[in-house]
């Protein structure tokens, strides 16, 4: 492991002490979770945000969807913008 130094306001200490002692790890547990947890959000944001809607709509009910995603699209664009 790598030592590290940071600074903390007074009440983000009091609050890490706090739930430190309710789980019963250490602050330090707590800060390299608290930075991988930033860490994987961040570099997930790296992907492309397009694939990231691959799936969102859930099941459409249509078979073709592949074939006519762009007049699909295109559709409910111009259905917002009516």
């Amino acid at each position: 492991m790598t030592r590290v130094q940071i600074l903390l306001t007074e009440k983000q200490d009091h609050r890490l002490e706090a739930l430190a002692r309710r789980l019963g790890t250490s602050k330090a547990a707590l800060v390299r979770e608290g930075v991988e947890v930033v860490l994987d959000r961040r570099e997930a944001k790296k992907g492309n945000p397009l694939l990231d809607l691959i799936g969102q709509a859930g099941s459409v009910g249509r078979k073709d969807i592949s074939r006519r995603h762009d007049a699909y699209l295109f559709g409910a664009e111009r259905r917002r913008n009516s």
